[in-house]
């Protein structure tokens, strides 16, 4: 009997021990899971640069578009990301790889204030959020393939981080339009925004003008210029309507695509907007999407 028990005793002190091994286990894990990764030099391997900026293309491809003079264009929204204690520091965005691909034609401006310059590289201000956003142009001409953008920390621990932009050749595409990105956070010093409004018809419209209308985001944007519509040409980025709510005669190109960078200037308030895009002509077809302003707000990764 005495034997018996002891067994009992045994397997019951053993129960006990595995379940809070497994407890201890769990709480570890859980904590493993909600810890933030370090980002001061102290938690880096010797030799390795600190984390603090990420860069994102937006979007990380796009597929070269045009007709005649700009043909085989591309545009990106590109969004630097930092540490807020690096707020209204430089950083230098490159696209070295991107630059060649487009035979040298690259451009570069920030929503507010538009004032394109060309070259494989440029310079933003984080503002305050530890957010900074360059808009890109590249074309005409520009080669498909990937390409490395790089933004590189412009003061100690001067950092920096990579990003792909992938150019696609020019295809037939879903019929729609879309904003990308879809989403996007303002700027803190002026709020502004930028979007790539894309339009997708079918290629038996090819050299048609198509109509976008961004009206709603026109009334956000309190002051001037308020709403810029730019395409790519022959000789860079042009601006095809300023002051406007929407701009005329876009023409699509042989697989029916083709895209517009919009710039909200200034004073853009958050929330959803709708974006049209509407055939000139017979049969007057209308696609619509929506594109939404966020207020500003830090968005380094934790």
């Amino acid at each position: 009997m005495t034997s018996v028990m002891e067994r009992r005793n045994l397997v019951a002190g053993l129960a006990i021990l595995i379940v809070g091994m497994f407890a201890l286990t769990g709480t570890a894990s859980a904590h493993l899971a909600h810890h933030k990764k370090a980002k001061s030099p102290a938690s880096e391997q010797p030799g390795d640069p600190p984390e603090t900026c990420v860069v994102h293309a937006l979007p990380s491809s796009f597929m070269d578009q045009g007709e005649f003079g700009a043909a085989s264009s591309v545009a990106d929204i590109v969004e630097v990301e930092c540490e807020e204690v690096y707020a209204e520091r430089e950083v230098t965005i490159s696209a070295n790889e991107l630059y060649s691909r487009c035979d040298h034609r690259l451009w570069w401006t920030v929503p507010y204030d538009y004032s394109p310059s060309s070259g494989p590289n440029t310079t933003v201000t984080l503002d305050n959020d530890g957010n900074a956003t360059a808009v890109l142009f590249g074309g005409p001409s520009c080669a498909a393939g990937e390409s490395l953008i790089a933004a590189h920390l412009d003061v100690a621990p001067y950092s920096t981080a990579v990003t792909s932009f992938v150019v696609m050749p020019p295809r037939v595409t879903e019929p729609g339009v879309f904003a990308t990105p879809a989403a996007k956070v303002e700027g803190e010093v002026y709020s502004d925004v930028a979007t790539i409004v894309q339009v997708e018809f079918n290629p038996v419209f090819a050299e048609e003008p198509v109509n976008i209308n961004a009206a709603q985001l026109y009334s956000r944007c309190r002051y001037k210029p308020k709403l810029l519509f730019v395409e790519v040409s022959s000789g860079g980025p042009r601006v095809r309507s300023s002051e406007s709510e929407e701009t005329l005669g876009l023409t699509l190109d042989n697989d029916g695509n083709a895209f517009v960078v919009l710039l909200g200037a200034q004073s853009c308030a958050a929330g959803p907007v709708m974006i049209e895009a509407s055939l000139e002509n017979a049969p007057y077809t209308t696609y619509a999407t929506t594109f939404k302003v966020e207020p500003p707000v830090p968005t380094f990764p934790e």
